[in-house]
């Protein structure tokens, strides 16, 4: 594996879109601590952990971008055509490498991975606490290095050799890195969060990173590599040892309302936390869905007329008006007017690592225990069903199938078809020219920004654009 010692960067607002000037990778972010000479004790390292999180709420981050398009490339989310003039260009697949949202995400991504970075080469060492804080930065340089490779580079099961991102791992003001493989940037994931493990205590509240974040992250990674065994075992080892529990179909709605992170281990593993104050542009997510903010985003009737009428997540999307037009509205995210408190935005849940362990299960030959642990999250939704009893081909669709009707609009399914090489078939809700997208289709692959290509002569562009 390649040892990239590159230099990182944060452009804080769109004044940097036009500038070729500099790599996005080689400026200092603007309201970090100062790299490699901050964090001389306890107290600024945990000021830096702080920034880092901040980063994660970010609008071209988890505070919009990342979750939202996720079902946009998809066919969960699509954009009404009253609309306030975001995300279009990825609603009718017309994305290029001038597009500022992705520019943006590239940002915002590496100025985090600089954050962490800085944790991690901390030279403090011996105190539990600083343990805790260089475990969570190594967990949270894994999601990005994850969130990276999956969205501007092919699948690890189509190109695991082909062009990733690059690594980021010191600060260097001087080079320029060409992109790692795929195989080497899931390698280092992984060992990141393998290094994170014996550093993390067990329990902590849901907005900070412990010992099951990070393995609940390796399996959901695992899953993406198709190491099907290792997911399974990571998985089960978040099932028996985490000591999360999945919330009742009574109190799903009551479970989505709640804008605060939680203790009681109740579904939620991982969330990105804020208040009205604390929040980085916070809650962008919940204005593109709701309609007393943009409202743009709407659910597809597809997805909709999955749910059972019986089943309690059909009420977290709500039949309304759209500019006078009947719309679906999706109410997951229920706290735009919340002066106090703004939506958390969920990151790794319980329900996603039980649909883990039951797909990992079904592709290694333990059918009776996919069907087990898929009724469990399916009849936890859905008390009146009687359960699946599928198997084979059609086990693994319905595992698919409760994965998109369990994560809809927290980002998942359009990097779960890509996974799979499934080719993508919208409905008439869609463009006509953005229907039907192969999983060959280079669009299906974001552009590296062109400014930094235009700063970065080492970095190649995907192909296709």
């Amino acid at each position: 594996m390649k040892n990239t010692k590159i230099s990182l960067a944060l452009l804080s607002s769109l004044f940097w879109l036009g500038s070729c000037q500099s790599s996005f990778l080689d400026v200092k972010p603007y309201d970090s601590l100062p790299v490699n000479s901050a964090l001389t004790n306890e107290n600024d390292m945990g000021s830096a952990v702080n920034g880092m999180y901040s980063g994660l709420r970010s609008s071209f981050l988890y505070g919009r971008t990342v979750p939202f398009v996720g079902d946009l490339l998809a066919d969960n989310v699509y954009i009404s055509s009253s609309n306030s003039g975001r995300y279009i260009t990825q609603n009718t697949y017309q994305v290029n490498a001038q597009n500022a949202d992705l520019l943006n995400t590239w940002t915002q991504a590496y100025a985090v991975i600089l954050r962490a970075n800085n944790i991690i080469n901390a030279t403090l060492t011996g105190k539990a606490t600083i343990n805790q804080f260089k475990g969570e930065a190594l967990t949270v340089r894994a999601l990005m290095n994850w969130e990276m490779v999956r969205m501007f580079a092919k699948p690890y099961a189509v190109d695991q050799n082909g062009p990733g991102v690059p690594l980021v791992m010191t600060y260097d003001v001087n080079l320029r890195p060409a992109r790692n493989t795929v195989k080497e940037v899931y390698a280092q994931i992984q060992k990141d969060l393998t290094d994170a493990m014996p550093l993390l205590t067990i329990s902590k509240n849901s907005s900070l990173v412990t010992k099951y974040v990070a393995r609940a992250l390796q399996a959901k990674v695992y899953l993406y590599q198709q190491d099907y065994a290792n997911a399974l075992t990571a998985a089960q080892d978040v099932i028996t040892n985490g000591g999360y529990t999945l919330a009742t179909a009574a109190n799903l709605n009551a479970y989505w309302n709640n804008p605060t992170p939680v203790t009681t281990k109740l579904e939620t593993i991982f969330e990105i936390s804020a208040d009205g104050v604390n929040n980085a542009g916070f809650d962008a997510l919940a204005n593109m869905y709701n309609q007393s903010g943009y409202g743009d985003g709407l659910a597809t009737n597809d997805l909709y007329n999955l749910y059972t009428d019986t089943d309690a997540r059909k009420a977290l999307i709500v039949k309304g008006k759209r500019a006078g037009v009947d719309a679906l509205i999706v109410n997951k995210y229920q706290n735009v007017q919340n002066t106090s408190e703004k939506d958390d935005i969920k990151i790794l849940r319980y329900a996603d690592v039980i649909l883990i362990a039951a797909e990992a299960s079904a592709r290694t030959g333990k059918a009776t225990d996919a069907l087990t642990l898929l009724n469990q999250v399916a009849q936890r939704r859905d008390p009146s069903f009687k359960g699946y009893s599928s198997t084979g081909d059609g086990l693994i669709s319905d595992i698919i199938t409760e994965r998109r009707k369990e994560l809809a609009f927290e980002g998942d399914r359009f990097n779960d078809l890509n996974r799979l090489g499934l080719d993508l078939k919208r409905n008439d809700q869609y463009p006509s020219a953005a229907r039907s997208i192969p999983a060959t289709d280079s669009r299906r692959v974001a552009p590296i920004p062109q400014s930094e290509l235009d700063a970065n002569q080492s970095i190649k562009q995907n192909s296709g654009y």
